[in-house]
């Protein structure tokens, strides 16, 4: 258990250290790359205040920040993941629907997410709505594209194998299609938090006025590089917690799937 703790965090270790070792060089304007000490020390300000510059726009507001950066992923995710599930589901299982919808869901896929950003704003205006439907819309499309990919994949001889168990056919999806889609559903899941991770960056640099995004660009203005680096590793960070919880979700929803 050890080495295999040990595993996980030895590169972020030796990025850190190295990313250290380059700053204290002194080649670089520390403005333009600052070290990872002055990172921290400036992300605590953030975070916790500082009695000796109490009027920092950055000071102590980063809890508020990360509150409102993960209520619109927590918003989005949510709507992505229900309707992008139940969509899936019945793509990759009706070749009707499939006929009628996928096609439309692939040629919208490859448009960037940004280029939604003036629809956002023109019929939500710069509130929440805008991230929230941005956020959604982005998150989407791999959990939809993978839950289909789950529902066409399952073993026909399950099918069979419960009609003769004697499943009606109107219970087929709930009972057999959509357990066998699992493992694809999650991994769809799994790409949709982490883009929505992503997505929550641009929507609230562009269609927004709270948020780590928007401290993450506030900061770009001032040039603070320092704070730029702690707003980036907050998403990393958090985003990492959520893709851990929806892989322990996983596990114990597919104890079936490793005979325990």
């Amino acid at each position: 258990m050890a080495v295999r703790s040990l595993q996980k965090v030895i590169v972020p270790i030796l990025f850190v250290c190295l990313w250290q070792v380059v700053a204290l060089t002194g080649k670089i304007d520390p403005k333009y790359f600052p070290s990872p000490v002055t990172v921290v020390q400036s992300w605590q300000e953030w975070v916790v205040g500082s009695s000796s510059d109490p009027g920092a726009w950055y000071s102590g507001t980063w809890s508020k920040h990360l509150r409102d950066s993960t209520y619109r992923v927590l918003i989005g995710f949510f709507l992505a993941g229900v309707v992008g599930v139940g969509l899936g589901i019945l793509i990759g299982w009706f070749s009707l629907v499939s006929n009628l919808l996928d096609p439309f869901i692939q040629i919208l896929r490859p448009i960037p997410i940004t280029a939604w950003v003036p629809f956002a704003i023109v019929f939500f205006g710069i509130r929440d709505p805008s991230a929230v439907f941005l956020i959604a819309l982005g998150a989407f499309f791999p959990i939809v594209v993978n839950t289909t990919a789950g529902a066409r994949g399952v073993p026909k001889v399950l099918v069979r194998a419960a009609l003769m168990l004697g499943t009606r056919p109107s219970l087929l999806l709930w009972r057999v299609v959509f357990p066998s889609a699992l493992p694809s559903i999650f991994t769809g899941l799994r790409l949709g938090i982490g883009l929505a991770w992503v997505l929550v960056i641009v929507a609230e640099m562009l269609a927004v006025d709270a948020g780590v995004g928007r401290a993450l660009w506030t900061a770009y203005e001032f040039i603070r590089m320092d704070l730029i680096v702690a707003a980036m590793a907050t998403i990393g960070l958090v985003g990492f917690a959520c893709d851990q919880l929806i892989v322990v979700v996983r596990d114990r929803a597919l104890r079936w799937a490793k005979g325990l």
